[in-house]
């Protein structure tokens, strides 16, 4: 059903189809096999909106945020008074309180950590490079203390624990979520914890380094295809050893330690947990039996 903005009532869940040009949307959507790339909330009003974007929660006009995107609007199929808890906790966030916020590149990054696949050698290079720009800006939180509450959060995260937090009349489910598998593969994670870190690159980083990571996901979405899922090769040490560098960076900035005193393996083992609790924006429109889709918005 085609809506107008003016129909979104406080608390729906906007999820958003891939930005024009955008690689990276592209990479998320063909990761997560689901036409929405980013999610969002509307906050208090219908044309204002509240989004997890870098640097930090933001409001935004809603009506400027959905030009040339499909916005998949989804509703709290269950009976509540009022959205104030949800808005609430929004406010909370608003008010300088968020995780540090990352770009959909760490959503993208993370996918690829997650995902039960083992990626050929061309594919291995570009997450490589993902890892290493994702490490670098961790490192950056680090030295100017922009330590976040447990762990950096994306788009759909920051919906998510919106209603989490709200109170057990709007908690949402994710039911046979996107990272769901029946695969016997194992994710990067777990190969990371069975490998043992040989050459670390963590001294050779540069914290807040420049990357271009539309021209990164590009390079990741033309080597990716429905072979790369069913590759069975072997995972290169340089990958596993970066994968440990990143893991000892979170571990930092989760538990605000000096990246010295951090262990690669606590922060592999954040990872491991969180894999059972991220929620991506294909989640929302598809795998959250508390949401019911009420209608599109498309603007042009």
């Amino acid at each position: 059903m085609t809506m107008d903005v003016r129909d979104l009532k406080p608390g729906d869940v906007l999820l958003f189809s891939p930005e024009e040009g955008s690689w990276i949307s592209k990479a998320i959507t063909w990761l997560t096999d689901a036409p929405v790339s980013h999610a969002a909330m509307t906050y208090q009003l219908p044309t204002k909106l509240v989004e997890e974007t870098p640097p930090a929660v933001r409001i935004a006009d809603a009506t400027l945020r959905f030009v040339d995107r499909t916005v998949h609007v989804m509703r709290l199929n269950k009976p509540v008074d009022d959205f104030k808890p949800v808005m609430d906790v929004a406010a909370k966030y608003l008010n300088g309180q968020a995780p540090y916020s990352m770009n959909n590149l760490y959503l993208l990054g993370i996918l690829l950590l997650y995902k039960k696949f083992t990626p050929n050698d061309e594919t291995q290079k570009i997450i490589l490079k993902i890892l290493k720009s994702l490490t670098e800006r961790l490192l950056d939180a680090i030295n100017q203390m922009k330590y976040p509450d447990k762990h950096p959060m994306v788009c759909s995260q920051f919906v998510f624990e919106c209603y989490l937090e709200a109170g057990k009349a709007y908690r949402l489910s994710i039911k046979d979520g996107v990272l769901k598998s029946d695969s016997p593969r194992p994710n990067l994670i777990t190969k990371a914890f069975k490998h043992t870190r040989k050459n670390s690159q963590l001294a050779n980083l540069s914290a807040g380094a420049e990357s271009d990571d539309e021209q990164l996901a590009k390079q990741l979405y033309h080597a990716m295809n429905d072979e790369t899922l069913l590759a069975s090769g072997v995972v290169s040490d340089e990958l596993l050893d970066s994968i440990h560098d990143f893991a000892q960076t979170l571990h930092a900035v989760s538990q605000e330690l000096e990246l010295a005193k951090a262990d690669p393996r606590q922060g592999l083992a954040i990872l491991q947990a969180q894999s059972s609790m991220f929620v991506t924006p294909g989640d929302l429109l598809r795998h959250c039996p508390e949401l019911r889709h009420v209608g599109d918005i498309s603007l042009k």
